[in-house]
């Protein structure tokens, strides 16, 4: 908790001076006053006393898991994510592409002969071991030999160069995937983290990657207690950064902006130490004018091998296309007979063909699925059109044009409630946000979709909303009462006046925290917490303080009995409501699970809708305790605690609704996405079910894949493609 401001001491003072200044000057027996303090002091005993009495019946606390621990969590979740990726990616159907990499270009990494010196100087480190690879020939392979390639790199440093569409970050999932199958317990984690989210001009690669690991598993943002087995400051994502318990597999350098490529790799350079394995991967055009800047000298990764993916074979690509078709003989086969006929020729659907992203777009364009018709398909001959498609690029688009319409066809097993044309609409809408909203990342996160609509025009809909729930709370609960000892008409402006009252700090508080946040994160869920004592005390002087203000205002205008009970009343509720809500903290789920949008979305729901409620039935039991605690002790009524509920069960939703709904807004972002999904769905640029929309396009039609908590389109090429068409 923030540390409590120096001027609000001072002022606390102020303020009971001149609440006593007032009342005994006004004639007023001191004894009732100490009748209700002391009532009040009693109650600051009583809470630490039943707190220490509902510890009795605790069992010892549960041991703190060590970083290794914490790290073999985290290696369970990691692999279920990209395990259910993989499948979802269709990485395996019909087979595994045999991808063939040979060693980079000796100007791009570092010399064998230098890695093999530079591991020899390392403290501790043996002279040579039988698994490095003799030479950078070594390096050599195809398939599923990528982990025993990784570990024939004496440093542990490799980077992985390839064309647009051949297979990088698939790589990079299969060569995390084998590490985990043969990690040790309390080993290192391969972690994949996408570059293109990442400034390094604004924020360091630890950081970052720190951000990006609490982002997507939010239990690492448990803090690190000073007693642990291994003791690191900060939150457990930093303690497996600086324990060395993380394998960075960095993915596509190219895709960060070109001005800041050499700065990253300077940055990597400097900031992991010279024994931190790590994979970088990369285009290699991109890679080499970083590695050459235009201004500076040439930077290389620092103890970094590297290898460079080929085309795939023409027979293997052949063979592939075939039997996703049904297998030899069929006629969806046969229909592709002429194109596979020329792959390896060199023309510019061969070209487009020798990569996975080109085989899997013509697949899902040209093969049939399961019950479709072969003459509604167009047939793949059209891409061996040279006067149509006079270049690999033209070929390129075309490819990427008819996926969208291809992806949504009428799939028996699949059925979708979205068009072609409408599906086309809100992925073009979406590619044209993150590609010129939030500066071209490939990261499409559903809390940062009010970014697309005009920022003042969120605030100003969140304030108006939270004000008219605020205004409607205060109204029904300050109105019926007094309509039902007043009349109705006097009840109603009694009601609205009031509603006014809390109405117009809800939205005032709720637009000023949605626009003055710059990045605001979804909420991992919360739960109630006695730890810490400085909310309980800050709560219960803040009442005190409230009670205070409020009694001297009611004793000056409805008299000095009278004006007491209510102020004190009204203090010791605020008093209860904000000790009560103050102990309310976040909780994250277990690291051995993963985390998607869908339960990052649900998390934070979840968040808004307990504090909201949790604030209104706080606000109706503080009131009710309240008021027979002042009544009882400070002017000698007796009132039972079922009276005092459903009397104070009005006023109580009034005071508690709106003060829970401004929490739910500062501790969660779930009411600014419906507002922007509402707007945007109103606007037509996003369906009204958009989430239930970003899991089709992932699991069913193969448009989107998944990172951790975010989306992102299945190519950044196809994003680009989204974004230059017209809206």
């Amino acid at each position: 908790m923030r540390r409590v401001p120096m001027w609000l001491g001072p002022l606390y003072a102020l303020l009971v001076v001149t609440f006593l200044a007032w009342y005994l000057a006004s004639g007023h027996a001191a004894r009732k006053l100490v009748t209700g303090v002391s009532a009040f002091t009693a109650l600051l005993a009583v809470l630490p006393a039943l707190r220490d009495v509902l510890r009795l019946g605790r069992t010892a606390p549960e041991p703190v898991p060590s970083v290794n621990q914490v790290a073999d969590g985290l290696a369970h979740g990691v692999r279920q994510q990209w395990e259910a990726e993989a499948q979802v990616r269709r990485l395996n159907d019909p087979f595994p592409l045999p991808v063939e990499w040979v060693a980079a270009d000796a100007d791009l990494v570092e010399s064998w002969s230098h890695l093999r010196e530079l591991v020899g100087d390392w403290p501790g480190q043996p002279p040579a071991n039988s698994a490095w690879a003799v030479s950078a020939k070594g390096l050599a392979g195809k398939g599923g030999e990528i982990a025993r390639v990784f570990e024939g790199v004496p440093t542990g440093r490799l980077v992985v160069l390839g064309e647009p569409g051949a297979g990088k970050t698939v790589l990079l999932i299969r060569l995390l995937l084998a590490l985990l199958e043969h990690r040790p317990p309390g080993g290192p984690v391969p972690v994949l983290f996408p570059l293109a989210s990442w400034d390094p001009a604004r924020q360091d690669l630890y950081s970052w990657m720190a951000d990006q690991l609490t982002r997507d598993h939010p239990g690492l943002q448990t803090p690190v207690p000073a007693d642990t087995p291994q003791p690191s400051p900060g939150t457990q994502a930093c303690a497996l950064l600086e324990q060395r318990l993380i394998l960075p597999l960095l993915d596509r350098l190219d895709e960060l902006p070109e001005a800041v490529r050499a700065r990253a790799l300077q940055a990597i350079n400097q900031v992991l130490p010279a024994r931190q394995p790590l994979v970088l991967s990369s285009r290699i055009a991109e890679y080499r004018r970083a590695l050459t800047p235009p201004a500076g000298t040439t930077v290389l990764l620092n103890g970094a091998a590297g290898i460079r993916l080929l085309p795939l074979d023409p027979a293997k690509a052949a063979a592939y296309l075939e039997r996703d078709a049904g297998g030899p003989g069929t006629g969806a086969a046969a229909r592709w007979s002429r194109v596979t006929a020329s792959l390896g020729t060199g023309i510019p659907a061969s070209q487009a063909l020798s990569t996975p992203l080109g085989l899997f777009l013509a697949r899902t364009i040209y093969n049939p699925r399961p019950d479709e018709h072969l003459v509604d398909l167009a047939h793949p001959d059209e891409l061996l059109d040279q006067a149509r498609f006079p270049s690999r690029a033209d070929i390129d688009t075309h490819l990427f044009a008819a996926f969208i319409p291809a992806a949504y066809r009428p799939h028996p097993l699949h059925p979708t409630r979205w068009s072609p044309e409408r599906a086309q609409r809100t992925l073009t809408f979406l590619a044209r946000h993150l590609q010129h909203t939030l500066d071209g990342t490939p990261n499409l996160a559903w809390w940062q979709l009010p970014k697309a609509l005009p920022k003042h025009g969120v605030a100003i809909a969140v304030g108006l909303t939270a004000g008219l729930i605020g205004g409607l709370a205060g109204g029904l609960g300050f109105g019926f009462p007094f309509g039902l000892t007043s009349g109705f008409t006097y009840g109603l402006s009694a009601g609205l006046t009031n509603g006014l009252l809390f109405g117009l700090p809800c939205a005032a508080g709720a637009a000023l925290i949605t626009s003055s946040a710059k990045d605001r994160n979804p909420s991992s869920g919360i739960r109630w917490s006695w730890r810490g004592k400085s909310w309980l005390i800050f709560g219960l002087a803040a009442g005190l303080g409230f009670g205070l203000v409020t009694g001297v205002w009611n004793g000056l205008a409805i008299g000095r009995d009278f004006g007491l009970a209510i102020g004190l009343t009204n203090g010791l509720a605020a008093g209860l409501m904000g000790g009560f809500m103050g102990g309310l903290r976040s909780v994250h789920p277990d690291l051995d699970k993963a985390v998607g949008p869908g339960a990052v979305l649900a998390r934070d729901r979840r968040t808004f809708s307990v504090m909201t409620l949790a604030g209104g039935l706080t606000g109706v039991l503080a009131l009710a305790l309240a008021l027979v605690i002042v009544l009882a002790l400070a002017l000698g009524y007796r009132v039972s605690l079922p009276t005092a509920l459903a009397f104070e069960l009005p006023q109580g939703l009034g005071y508690g609704l709106p003060f829970g709904l401004m929490l739910g807004v500062v501790r969660s972002v779930w009411l600014e996405f419906l507002i922007a999904q509402v707007g945007l769905a109103a606007l037509g640029r996003v369906p009204c079910h958009f989430m239930s929309f970003l899991a089709d396009a992932h699991e069913r039609r193969g448009v989107l894949r998944q990172v951790g908590a975010v989306y992102q389109f299945r190519h950044v090429d196809l994003q680009r493609h989204l974004a230059g068409r017209r809206p």
